[in-house]
């Protein structure tokens, strides 16, 4: 029996298999010409990349001179030089701190991406995770020695940044959609006009005035941190984007559903919260995915400002003179970082589309 089930499985998939090339990567000659040439290309390039990637790398921890007889990727300056990638000039005795909270958010969002977790409980994960996080990198609230924001490099940067910023942006997102789509006509002109105005200034403009401008503006005797200015620009940046991801989705839904939720006897806010948004939010999971991607990637643009994100933390560790030839090990290291992270958002943002569907069909069906 487990044979034969084993053999009927296996043969499943091959016929999957078969039927995935056959209608996508050969369904007519348009198609089989340019899939016959990707894979040429792909042959042609495969061995090469192999064999400097992998076969021909010098994996075991040792110094640069070792590096030079090898004609692969010198992979011992990333193991010599992976807490300044990573955390760039954080104190080497305290390292512990920013490894923990790292994992801490990165388990956080694992957690809450595995099992859906309601919006409630996942709000308070959240904040309790940021708090936490922020506390470990500072060492005050924690009893601990303090290190300054200038001091917080690399992944902590790129987490505290890319992470929070699009977490904080979300929610004010949909209130900028909801009183664009269909708030009185000044909130909604007010709404319009600064996504409008966001939308069509680069990103890097906006980090030069919360860094640069911004001070100039506030009272004299105001603490200012860059860190957090950033934290604010990247926040208010990405809720105009994610304004329009979800203003997409409230146009998709019919206005039937607003009337009949209106005919059951719920308030305005009920309506909203109940039957219009998650209906808005599952049409907009894709554009939202993109503005997810792409606001994560746009963290490194905030080493225009000074801010030591991992590129630059990378360009500190190959700047080293024993280890200046390797540079291209560090940027291959971070690339893939960043391409790990964007195809596990991509992935779990079609787990939730595939959710999404399942549950409408089930719907329609009954």
């Amino acid at each position: 029996m487990t044979t034969a089930a084993s053999n009927k499985t296996r043969s499943r998939a091959i016929a999957n298999a078969g039927s995935f090339i056959r209608t996508r990567l050969f369904c007519d000659w348009r198609t089989s010409l340019v899939s016959l040439l990707l894979i040429a290309l792909f042959l042609w390039l495969f061995p090469g990349l192999l064999d400097w990637l992998v076969l021909s790398a010098q994996w075991r921890p040792t110094d640069a001179a070792s590096c030079e007889a090898v004609t692969g990727a010198c992979w011992a300056f990333i193991a010599e030089k992976w807490s300044v990638i990573l955390f760039g000039v954080y104190p080497r005795e305290e390292l512990w701190r920013p490894i923990l909270g790292s994992l801490l958010v990165i388990s956080c969002l694992t957690c809450l991406a595995w099992r859906r977790w309601p919006a409630r409980p996942s709000i308070v994960g959240l904040t309790i995770t940021f708090i936490l996080f922020a506390s470990l990198l500072d060492g005050r609230p924690l009893a601990l020695e303090q290190v300054e924001t200038v001091r917080w490099h690399g992944l902590s940067v790129v987490l505290f940044l890319g992470v929070f910023s699009l977490i904080l942006a979300l929610p004010m997102g949909i209130a900028l959609a909801i009183a664009r789509h269909e708030g009185p006509p000044l909130l909604a002109g007010m709404a319009t006009s600064y996504i409008e105005f966001i939308r069509g200034v680069p990103l890097v403009t906006v980090l030069f005035f919360g860094i640069f401008i911004l001070p100039l503006l506030l009272p004299s005797g105001w603490s200012y941190d860059p860190l957090l200015a950033t934290l604010a620009a990247l926040t208010f940046f990405h809720a105009a984007y994610f304004a329009e991801d979800v203003r997409g989705g409230l146009q998709s839904i019919a206005r039937g559903q607003h009337d009949a939720a209106k005919a059951l006897g719920l308030p305005y806010l009920a309506r909203v919260r109940l039957v219009v948004l998650p209906q808005a939010l599952s049409v907009a999971i894709p554009s939202m995915t993109n503005t997810i991607i792409g606001g994560f990637k746009d963290t490194s643009l905030v080493a225009i400002v000074g801010i030591f994100d991992l590129l630059a933390t990378t360009r500190m560790a190959y700047s080293d003179p024993t280890w200046q030839k390797h540079a291209i090990e560090g940027f291959v290291f971070v690339g893939l970082l960043y391409a790990l992270t964007c195809l596990l958002v991509s992935r779990h943002a079609q787990t939730m589309e595939r959710h999404v569907a399942r549950y409408l069909s089930a719907r329609d069906k009954n």
